[in-house]
């Protein structure tokens, strides 16, 4: 005999399913020689949560699976400028603000938060037991840095399904128009945010971690402070290190700024960099 161990979740969906099966089994065996046997309620079909990805820049970065599952969502949580975005797309449904980090420890707890996470527990609950399909949008590649991750942790007894996106890392990459592994010295990757620490020493002891093997350095810099973070690079890296910035990847306004360490500060003197914008460090760039 062969043990299969199910999740709660799935094993009330699966009952739900078969249902007619189990009822006309027990018939069997009690003996009864008619059964009448009604179909299970539409409430307990269930149906599903997704974290779909609309990609990054223009929304024909977005990939059709993410299109198709969207259009066929009952409900939407997504933040106000991507509703506003996907307007067309989202006509006919019921839409919902999805917040920023919620049900994630991001230093916000306040009154609208905790207002948008009980609003969520409670549409997207009685959606799914009411068999309706419920989207969380999101932008990039949501495992990535992704802003509505949390959603995942909230709900992860209801085997929320992750449609993935193209990342502001893949798009920068496109822009850059360089294979950033292999060539130089370096053959690994990190991903990271660019250190935050208000601690000076603290902050340079994170970024002795990340330049002690000397790999390629992709830093999502999310307000950082600039300056900041090129005079640490400065601490680990040689001065002729190459670097390189991407704005707006994926978007039509992109921008692609590449300079050394030491160069990089005169390159953008008196420029205001945006919050969408990338840092690439290493030899790759050469």
């Amino acid at each position: 005999m062969t043990l299969i161990a199910l999740r709660p979740a799935i094993l009330l969906r699966t009952l739900a399913a078969h249902s007619v099966i189990l009822l006309w089994c027990v018939s069997l065996a009690t003996g009864a020689s008619e059964t009448t046997v009604e179909a299970p309620s539409p409430s307990a079909q269930y149906g599903q949560l997704f974290l779909v990805s609309t990609g990054i820049g223009d929304l024909d970065n977005m990939t059709l699976r993410a299109r198709d599952t969207i259009a066929e969502a009952d409900i939407v949580f997504g933040m106000k400028r991507l509703r506003e975005q996907l307007a067309e797309l989202l006509q006919g449904k019921d839409t919902y603000e999805a917040g920023h980090g919620l049900f994630r420890t991001l230093g916000r707890n306040d009154e609208d938060q905790q207002e948008l996470e009980a609003q969520a527990r409670q549409v997207i609950r009685a959606a799914v037991a009411d068999g309706k399909s419920v989207v969380i949008l999101d932008y990039g590649d949501p495992m990535i840095y992704g802003p509505q991750s949390g959603y995942l942790q909230e709900f992860a007894d209801l085997d929320p399904v992750v449609v993935p996106g193209l990342s502001s890392f893949n798009a920068a990459n496109a822009a850059l128009g360089r294979a950033i592994v292999g060539g130089g010295k370096s053959q690994g990757i990190v991903l990271t945010s660019a250190p935050r620490e208000t601690d000076e020493a603290a902050r340079q002891e994170a970024f002795a971690r990340l330049a002690k093997a000397k790999p390629t350095l992709v830093l999502f810099t999310m307000r950082s402070d600039f300056e900041h973070t090129i005079a640490a690079l400065g601490r680990w890296y040689p001065a002729d290190t190459p670097i390189a910035i991407v704005t707006h990847a994926g978007d039509r306004q992109q921008q692609v700024i590449t300079a050394t360490l030491a160069t990089i500060g005169e390159q953008i003197k008196g420029r205001e960099l945006p919050f969408e914008h990338l840092i690439y460090v290493g030899d790759f760039l050469r």
